[in-house]
């Protein structure tokens, strides 16, 4: 039996074009954009993550973005229960939920649930944040390597969130995080829905991702940063994130500038290699050429006739 309401999914690697593919499609078919990014759910943090310009909000409603300041948390089924909301109300106004992003947890958590991992405790989540506070990302790696060495070897010794998520959980329950993940909620999505991705060739991807590296730093990055340092810890989370933390060791006169645009650039494309890993692996996304702007249309016209 068909689940309603209908929604569309514009998935995929970072600077692949989403952004201009689900506004192009709201515009065609009467919808309302749902953001599906971690990183901007984050007020104040919109250069470095991509977001949306205001003129563009205005063009059609967007929704999940600005949601918490850089020092709150956010987790992927209070996303799932907020989105799910959204998606009932833009489909009772009639018009077409369309999800756009690139987290690929949101997707999935939205679409078939997350796996059941307890709350965890202050003490533990304190503890984490100490260790990668004092001693760094290569510390807890190592650390991880010892509790859960499996996960461990799936993770980039630069991987902070992932890295951090995986030693709380084992820390506070005893079980790794795979372990968890394989308790999925469901087998069927929650929604119908017809999910797309633009496919680069490899290089053209990575090419888009170092200009776009220099357009967000000419567009004022390094001020957006330091706003942020006057109000919060550079220790923070989300402040760790791709770009932000190079940004900041470079105005810690910890990185010269090129140095500093070399390692966004480099982990930009590392995080673009994940994302492409983890779509590939979802049966459900349509993956097109970027100039088959007309077949998308097309496909999308027939799903939503059905």
């Amino acid at each position: 039996m068909e689940i309603f309401p209908k929604i569309v999914v514009v998935a995929g690697p970072t600077a692949s074009g989403k952004s201009d593919l689900a506004l192009r499609l709201a515009q065609e078919f009467d919808g309302e954009l749902i953001c599906s990014d971690s990183m901007q759910v984050y007020r104040q943090m919109d250069i470095g993550t991509a977001k949306p310009t205001p003129d563009v909000q205005k063009i059609v409603p967007h929704h999940q973005l600005d949601l918490i300041d850089p020092d709150e948390s956010y987790s992927a089924g209070k996303y799932a229960r907020d989105a799910s909301s959204i998606i009932e109300k833009v489909a009772a106004r009639k018009r077409l939920p369309i999800l756009v992003g690139g987290t690929g947890l949101y997707y999935r958590a939205l679409m078939y649930g997350i796996s059941k991992i307890p709350s965890i405790p202050e003490k533990h989540r304190k503890k984490v944040t100490g260790w990668h506070s004092e001693h760094g990302t290569y510390y807890c790696w190592k650390e991880l390597q010892k509790l859960d060495p499996e996960g461990a070897v799936r993770l980039h010794p630069n991987d902070t969130a992932r890295i951090l998520r995986s030693l709380e959980v084992v820390l506070s329950t005893g079980t790794t995080l795979a372990e968890f993940q394989k308790d999925k909620a469901f087998a069927e999505a929650k929604y119908s829905f017809h999910a797309v991705a633009l496919e680069w060739e490899r290089d053209v991807l990575y090419e888009r991702i170092n200009q776009r590296t220099h357009i967000m730093l000419e567009s004022g990055w390094i001020t957006e940063v330091e706003k942020l340092l006057t109000r919060y810890s550079p220790e923070l989370k989300p402040l760790q994130a791709i770009g932000y933390r190079e940004v900041i060791q470079h105005l810690q006169n910890k990185l010269e500038w090129g140095a500093m645009v070399e390692e966004i650039q480099k982990r930009t494309r590392q995080y673009a290699k994940r994302q492409m890993t983890w779509f590939r692996k979802e049966n459900n996304i349509g993956w097109h050429k970027p100039d088959d702007i007309d077949e998308i249309l097309d496909k999308i016209k027939v799903y939503l006739e059905k």
